[in-house]
């Protein structure tokens, strides 16, 4: 993936991201601690959280476009950099009891969950474009 594919892609992401990190603080939040209040502090640690998890994204840059094989790979190696990240920030900002291993799985399972909306949301936001691109050349080529 190109510099300026990358940053088009982090910039989209950071969005979906944020959203899901508001949403995924809300569950935790219930389950674990449902008298807790957020402060400003609080709102600006999810901003940088969302930014943290934009940070892995460089794993995919390459000059050359990657095969099936090197994506998987480099998932392989993202998902993990990025659990670790967040579960590192979270534990920092008192988010998250690592010896608590309920809320260390939760914490995963949430992180999982906005990992998995993002690449769903992103999968469809390209099939859409690469729709309309397709569309557009058997208009222009096919008439």
């Amino acid at each position: 993936m190109r510099i300026g594919e990358l940053l088009k892609t982090m910039l989209y992401s950071f969005f979906i991201i944020t959203t899901g990190i508001v949403v995924s603080m809300y569950v935790f939040c219930l389950i674990f601690y449902p008298d807790v209040s957020f402060s400003l502090n609080d709102i600006g640690r999810i901003l940088l959280m969302a930014l943290a998890s934009e940070l892995p994204y460089v794993i995919f840059l390459s000059r050359d476009e990657l095969s099936r094989k090197q994506m998987l790979i480099r998932f392989a190696i993202h998902a993990p950099v990025l659990f670790a990240i967040l579960l590192f920030f979270a534990h920092i900002w008192d988010w998250v009891d690592i010896s608590k291993a309920t809320e260390v799985a939760v914490f995963f399972a949430l992180v999982a969950g906005v990992y998995i909306g993002v690449l769903l949301i992103t999968a469809y936001r390209d099939k859409k474009l690469a729709d309309k691109l397709n569309d557009s050349l058997k208009d222009r080529y096919h008439k």
